[in-house]
């Protein structure tokens, strides 16, 4: 009768062992530990494995020689468990006290709770720049510069005639004058401007009118010369004359007995005489 072998399991870590082996491993200190890996509370003593990683209690704590009860690398009932060769019955140096632990801890959680996250501040996404030669200069009208110079007027104290020196006579803007200056220099000069962006407004209409019909009439005449190049006979026709081309072109099959239409008398024979 064949005896099936069962996987084996993590098992239940205890608190007490009886065993006296020793592990050859140097004793593990406490302090060199970090405070939230250790738990010396009375009744509940134990730590992170440094081998394995996982709790482990703390045999005979208190006593000659705490040691670390025996252990699997995987918690309780994990499948295909491994014993901790390093760590099962490892010597414990216990050189804290409870109140020295309790103290460290607290350091350790208030570090903790004082750190925050940084947080990610991501730049605005900001278009690129046009190029110098997309950049299109908007054109300066009188009514631009009058907006400007009215805008000006109310927040210029020299305008309004509140500005005065140190002797109490009123200074004059010179900020205003070019701004009224230039208004009036666009005003004079509107109805020229308008006639000149008229004037070539006409004249881009008419270039691109006979564009068109000058494209027109240059496909026309290319298709016309392409059609007469393709289906000309003249064109087709080799050196032995149009009508044998034409005969060699129509690809008919000839009946058996009959003679060939390239031996007429249309067709120059190597060797006859005249």
């Amino acid at each position: 009768m064949s005896v099936q072998s069962e996987t084996p399991v993590a098992r239940k870590r205890v608190k007490r062992i009886r065993t006296r082996r020793v592990n050859e491993q140097p004793a593990l200190k406490i302090s060199t530990l970090h405070p939230n890996d250790i738990d010396l509370m009375p009744g509940t003593e134990s730590l992170i494995c440094p081998d394995c990683g996982t709790w482990c209690p703390i045999t005979n704590f208190g006593c000659r020689r705490p040691r670390l009860v025996p252990h699997h690398t995987e918690p309780a009932g994990s499948p295909n468990a491994q014993r901790c060769e390093d760590g099962s019955l490892r010597l414990v140096d216990v050189d804290l006290t409870l109140a020295e632990w309790q103290h460290h801890l607290g350091e350790a959680i208030t570090a903790n709770a004082s750190r925050r996250r940084t947080p990610v501040r991501r730049k605005p996404k900001t278009p690129p720049a046009p190029a110098t030669s997309q950049v299109v200069p908007t054109p300066i009208s009188a009514n631009m510069v009058r907006r400007v110079f009215r805008a000006h007027q109310a927040e210029c104290k020299a305008c309004m005639g509140t500005a005065t020196d140190r002797d109490g006579n009123v200074l004059a803007c010179l900020d205003g004058l070019r701004l009224a200056g230039t208004y009036l220099r666009l005003l004079r000069q509107e109805p020229e401007r308008r006639a000149l962006r008229l004037f070539f407004e006409q004249e881009r209409e008419r270039f691109d009118r006979n564009y068109e019909k000058r494209s027109a009439r240059g496909r026309a005449a290319a298709w016309a010369a392409q059609q007469k190049a393709t289906t000309g006979s003249e064109q087709l026709a080799k050196r032995s004359g149009t009508a044998v081309e034409e005969l060699n072109n129509q690809s008919r099959q000839r009946q058996t007995g009959t003679v060939s239409d390239y031996r007429g008398p249309g067709l120059p024979l190597k060797g006859s005489t005249a």
